[in-house]
């Protein structure tokens, strides 16, 4: 099991990815930070890369709680810069 220093390196801000594994597993993924002081997040969503179906959200107020939120549910993100 990944620590979690090692887990926070691999969420990437602002691309999309899949979840390969753990909770949500096959759905899309983006991670939005606000501009809050210290920044928040938005995690996104969906079943396609569009982000057009099943849409969802959540919203996590710090790094910290990025990486539990990543821990919790066993992600494991297949991280991709660019979608066809």
């Amino acid at each position: 099991m990944p620590h979690e220093d090692e887990k926070e390196s691999r969420i990437q801000i602002g691309s999309i990815g899949r979840i390969a594994s753990g909770d949500e597993a096959g759905k899309f993924v983006r991670i939005d930070e606000l501009p809050d002081e210290p920044p928040s997040y938005l995690i996104l969503l969906a079943y396609d890369a569009e982000f057009s179906r099943g849409c969802g959200d959540y919203w996590v107020e710090d790094r910290l709680s990025l990486v539990q939120f990543f821990t919790e549910g066993n992600w494991e993100v297949e991280w991709r810069e660019f979608l066809s």
